[in-house]
């Protein structure tokens, strides 16, 4: 009998762009691709820590529902400007206390390591035991957007600043096999120059920048197999499209294992134990 190869899958940010991460993972599992280990980094954090709860499909039936996301966390948005956000972030976790009794990494079926930074010294900080709920508040505190949290006594916002899909979390938790999804790609948008608007403008600038950083990363670690799915077109509030940005996602990753029959074949040979 051979040793079982782990295989790691690393979820990006990308705020409500974050619900194709479902339409991946629905994916997977179709094609019977076993997740062992799970990092994440913001929204990737989040739906990481639900599918190792066990508690993804109770979540994106709340996402489709009426009783949604959009209702229930933006529109009530507990102010906290001008201190240091215009939210604290209470909402996003009342949703994921409500879904799943996960209250510490221990709790998880899959070993996860969520992301954030450290911003007083630009570091990356992994957070993979201990207090699962103080770690996702920090990964997903968006700067600005999303009151920062203290992780062992540093102030951390959103990890997305310094690795937005964290393949090297996988690699330092002991992947085998890595599958990462980046929801930054860029493909050509469908608007024209003349029909840009400051808000197009600052969210496609946003979008550059973390594809960039995402890149330069994969030149050190590089996945093996690599999720892309075409949604530069939805913004990262556009958490009322819900199930398009699911359905891409789902879409996306077929065709890539579909076109990646090679890569696939050494995967299923690498986790048969026979």
């Amino acid at each position: 009998m051979k040793k079982k190869q782990k295989i790691g899958l690393a979820l990006g940010g990308g705020a409500a762009r974050g619900f194709a991460h479902i339409g991946v993972i629905k994916a997977l599992e179709e094609f019977e691709i076993p997740i062992d280990l799970i990092s994440g980094t913001s929204i990737g954090s989040f739906i990481g820590a639900l599918y190792s709860a066990g508690n993804l499909k109770e979540f994106e039936k709340e996402i489709r529902s009426k009783n949604s996301f959009m209702r229930d966390v933006l529109l009530k948005l507990d102010p906290t400007f001008p201190k240091l956000s215009l939210m604290n972030g209470n909402e996003v976790i009342k949703i994921f206390k409500s879904l799943s009794s996960a209250r510490t990494f221990e709790d998880l079926s899959i070993p996860l390591t969520t992301v954030t930074t450290g911003i007083e010294k630009n570091e990356k900080i992994e957070c993979s035991d201990g207090d699962l709920i103080n770690a996702i508040r920090a990964s997903i505190a968006i700067p600005g957007v999303l009151s920062p949290v203290y992780i062992n006594q540093r102030l951390c916002v959103d990890g997305g600043l310094v690795d937005p899909v964290p393949v090297e979390s996988l690699y330092n938790m002991g992947a085998d096999i890595t599958i990462a999804v980046n929801l930054y790609g860029l493909y050509s948008s469908k608007h024209s120059q003349e029909n840009y608007n400051i808000i197009d403008i600052v969210d496609r600038s946003a979008k550059i920048i973390l594809n960039n950083i995402t890149q330069l990363s994969f030149k050190i670690h590089s996945p093996d197999i690599l999720i892309e799915p075409p949604i530069d077109e939805f913004k990262g509030w556009d958490f009322h499209k819900s199930s398009d940005l699911i359905e891409i996602g789902y879409q996306e990753t077929k065709r890539v294992l579909n076109n990646n029959q090679e890569t696939l074949m050494k995967i299923i040979n690498l986790t048969d134990p026979y």
